[in-house]
């Protein structure tokens, strides 16, 4: 197995994230289409992160299918996102929960010490993740040229 730092694996799961809203799979776009991914970080810091995933989980019944469903799919699917990062092998502060109803659920019982490490990990993976996903909907963020 190769070994790799913090900065290695975070930049590798944001960047998986990316591949994943480029190839529609996922969204990092709000409810009426603003940039959740940019604001998930202020979330976290000004509310904490049981209370920004739990905005992300709320829930809405589907009006044609009568289903419940996210309310929010691009936080939700962020979130998941971060879920998984902290699931994985390289990471391993919640080992097992793979998604954002299953985190939060796994963080209100661990210890304090575990939703710290899980807060400043978030906030860790979410500087990348930002940084790649620049236009919130996975289109290339191209540098616009200045107009004249």
């Amino acid at each position: 197995m190769q070994l790799q730092n913090l900065e290695q694996v975070r930049a590798k799961h944001a960047l998986d994230f990316k591949r994943k809203v480029e190839r529609k799979e996922v969204k990092a776009t709000g409810k009426e289409g603003g940039e959740a991914m940019k604001k998930i970080h202020a979330m976290i810091m000004a509310n904490g992160l049981l209370a920004a995933i739990a905005f992300a989980i709320e829930e809405k019944k589907d009006k044609q299918t009568k289903e419940m469903v996210p309310h929010r799919q691009g936080h939700r699917d962020i979130f998941d996102a971060i879920a998984g990062h902290l699931a994985s092998t390289e990471i391993n502060i919640t080992p097992g929960v793979m998604d954002a109803p299953s985190l939060i659920d796994h963080l209100t019982k661990s210890e304090s010490v575990t939703l710290k490490l899980a807060t400043d990990e978030s906030l860790a993976w979410l500087g990348y993740a930002r940084r790649f996903i620049t236009g919130g909907d996975g289109e290339a963020g191209e540098s616009e040229e200045p107009s004249e």
